[in-house]
């Protein structure tokens, strides 16, 4: 067992030591937080001002004025969040998404203070043309006859000109604007406040509440049932496939460099296969909790700390595990078979079509986490501890006792089982030169007593 930790420790020190793992674990985390928030501070966009004459061509008093009041620049005021003592942690969190949306909608809004509305006749367009290719006039709204009536025949037409310079901003407010102010005329010319019927069309705030089986309820979103099992398993995958790969990569160049003989002159394979994987479980541990600070960081920002149970977040950590063992086992297997990392692509092909099924399945398992394809995936190594992660946290309600015990108890024999095939490919692979095996090879190696 003391040859197990020295061999574990040393992995570690080894790889968490680094500069490269540094960076990439532990700043890089931290940076995409920073860059995203000062993104949006210091990012934003220029957008040059709409000002000059807005030239419009058959349009009537009502929708003149309806226009300048709708491309008028829009009133600001400081987004208040509604309390948690009223509201739900994803409700706070869909207020804030929308306020963030209005929020950068407005800031790519080009300034319009000193921009005028002027109705011409049509004779004049020709000239109008002239003037916005000067710079003499901000551009040209041209409306069909009968586009401002109730009853337009294929809801009319709208045409709009401006500068070969003009930005994009410009001609989608340009449009926007043009098009509101037609429906607001239209529902004047009907009697109807544009206003009123505006608010009548405000889509109500929905909550989803889904009963229980045995009586319970549960409030429910889109980020909880989606967002948050499809944010566990991708943290998972990620960081154990990070740790498989640092494991792979130490036992290649461990055989490449010769120092492997050097090694299993003090230690047998096993003990040196079990301390590579315990030493490389301890650096995914520190990834792991890396980001998870940054996670908890993020959603305690938004006052979301609700959205995570504590039941969900032990049993991520339990199949995380497993899930690392089942990795660790393909990787150091494939990286004890060959001799450098050209050869070990061909061996991973088909690793990878494996190990990417829990991908593929997240849209699935989330939708149902409790039908067919989820509870039949969920025994299936090693796709088995990332689909029950997906479940754990998708489903509405707990899953039944004696399934998950026996998830657990599968996931470990199945882990178990691959470390001793991946003990097995070790014990032979380590010290083979030449040309590597191929997979009915490496079955073989698994069978050779």
């Amino acid at each position: 067992m003391s040859k197990i930790l020295i061999v574990a420790i040393r992995e570690f020190k080894h790889t968490v030591l680094t500069k490269a793992f540094f960076l990439g674990s532990v700043v890089v985390p931290v940076l995409l937080v920073v860059v995203s928030i000062g993104a949006g501070i210091f990012l934003k966009p220029t957008i040059p001002p709409l000002q000059g004459s807005l030239m419009v061509v058959g349009g009537n008093d009502v929708y003149l004025n309806q226009l300048r009041e709708t491309i008028a620049p829009p009133e600001t005021s400081t987004p208040t969040l509604p309390s948690l003592n009223t509201a739900s942690a994803d409700e706070v969190l869909e207020s804030a998404v929308a306020q963030s949306t209005t929020i950068q909608a407005n800031e790519r809004r080009p300034d319009t203070s000193k921009l005028t509305v002027e109705s011409q006749p049509e004779s004049k367009v020709d000239d109008i043309k002239k003037a916005i290719r000067n710079g003499d006039a901000a551009g040209l709204i041209v409306i069909d006859e009968g586009t401002l009536k109730a009853d337009a025949e294929d809801g009319g037409k709208l045409s709009i000109w401006v500068a070969p310079e003009a930005p994009p901003s410009h001609l989608d407010l340009l449009k926007s604007s043009a098009r509101q102010s037609a429906i607001d005329t239209r529902l004047l010319d009907l009697g109807l406040s544009p206003d009123i019927v505006r608010t009548a069309m405000d889509r109500p705030q929905t909550g989803t509440i889904r009963l229980g089986s045995e009586g319970g309820e549960k409030e429910e979103s889109n980020i909880t049932r989606m967002v948050v099992p499809m944010g566990f398993m991708i943290l998972l995958w990620v960081v154990t496939f990070t740790g498989g790969n640092y494991l792979m990569m130490s036992t290649i160049e461990e055989k490449s460099t010769r120092a492997m003989e050097v090694l299993l002159s003090a230690i047998s394979p096993t003990e040196l296969l079990a301390g590579k994987i315990l030493g490389f479980a301890a650096v995914s541990a520190v990834m792991l909790g890396m980001y998870v600070i940054v996670t908890a960081v993020v959603i305690t920002l938004f006052a979301a700390l609700d959205l995570v149970s504590v039941g969900d977040i032990v049993f991520a950590g339990l199949f995380f595990i497993f899930a690392y063992l089942m990795v660790a086992a393909i990787m150091a297997g494939i990286g004890s078979a060959v001799s450098d990392i050209t050869e070990a692509q061909s061996l991973m092909g088909p690793a990878m079509a494996i190990l990417i099924l829990p991908m593929l399945l997240m849209t699935v398992v989330t939708e149902d986490p409790n039908g067919t394809i989820a509870v039949v995936a969920s025994f299936i190594p090693p796709v088995s501890p990332f689909v029950m992660v997906l479940r754990i946290s998708a489903a509405p309600e707990p899953l039944p006792t004696a399934e998950l015990i026996l998830a657990i108890v599968w996931a470990a024999a199945s882990a178990s089982m691959m470390i001793w095939a991946a003990g097995r490919i070790f014990r032979i692979g380590v010290l083979m030169q030449g040309k590597p095996p191929s997979l009915l090879g490496m079955v073989k190696w698994i069978r050779y007593r």
